[in-house]
């Protein structure tokens, strides 16, 4: 059974609040697994592309320079995720960047907490981030070295 948050008092599969906090045990271990490519192959990818549809919060612990710590994360609805395969007990495999949007959260959720988002760009094994696509760009180096020697001759 998942460990929902206190406001939940249903089970998994109808969630009475918009919120789910990450159980490492959830679902049956034995369950039969089937990879993303297998479930969808008109997506022709190993990862299809999903958002979360409620607050998802957990804790992970990384390895850092000074041992091991316990790092808080949440996801809030609308939050960019790829789903990596199901499991026969209704759980999904979902990755995406939760700790400062670098380090990657994976793990296997109840497949209410995300929806399949088939408008998103993907290239490379993930999301093509808004970084990746910029838009206007600002002045060349050209523009502002001139801007730089005018303010100086105006000031002399």
């Amino acid at each position: 059974m998942a460990r929902l948050s206190q406001s939940q008092s249903h089970g998994q599969d109808e969630p009475a609040a918009a919120s789910y906090h990450y159980d490492p045990k959830l679902g049956d271990p034995h369950a039969a697994f089937t990879p993303a490519d297998v479930a969808h192959p008109e997506v022709r990818r190993p990862e299809i592309p999903a958002r979360f549809l409620v607050r998802v919060e957990g804790e992970t612990i990384i390895n850092t320079m000074w041992g091991k710590r316990t790092v808080p994360w949440r996801s809030e609805p609308g939050t960019p995720c790829i789903i990596l395969g199901y499991w026969a007990d209704g759980t999904v495999h979902l990755r995406w960047p939760a700790i400062v949007g670098h380090y990657r959260v994976d793990g296997r959720f109840p497949a209410w907490v995300v929806t399949e988002d088939p408008t998103a760009k993907m290239a490379g094994g993930g999301r093509v981030l808004i970084a990746n696509d910029p838009g206007a760009r600002g002045p060349t180096l050209v523009q502002r070295a001139l801007g730089l020697v005018t303010r100086l001759f105006r000031k002399a």
